[in-house]
């Protein structure tokens, strides 16, 4: 798989890309996370990857809502997957 197709390494260059326009170091992001500054630094970096529960905390905290950093129809498609594994599908 192409870097450019993986939908984790989008997600965390938006990561990147909305934390640096805000203004925040990596460190301050993860205290405000609760997490060391090393765990957010691995979601960043591909070394962790991100988990549903980190991507709605990190939006949160970004103020900004999960569809802004997947702005790609296939993150879209991917994002809508899990959501529908993790709550059920919706009824029609």
């Amino acid at each position: 798989m192409r870097n450019s197709d993986d939908p984790q390494s989008c997600i965390r260059a938006a990561l990147r890309r909305r934390r640096r326009a805000l203004g925040l170091t990596q460190e301050t992001t993860a205290r405000l996370l609760g997490m060391s500054r090393l765990t957010y630094h691995r979601i960043e970096t591909g070394a962790r990857h991100i988990h549903f529960a980190d991507l709605a905390a990190i939006c949160a905290m970004f103020n900004c809502p999960p569809g802004e950093l997947l702005q790609d129809s296939q993150l879209a498609a991917a994002f809508s997957r899990a959501t529908d594994m993790l709550f059920g599908e919706a009824p029609a």
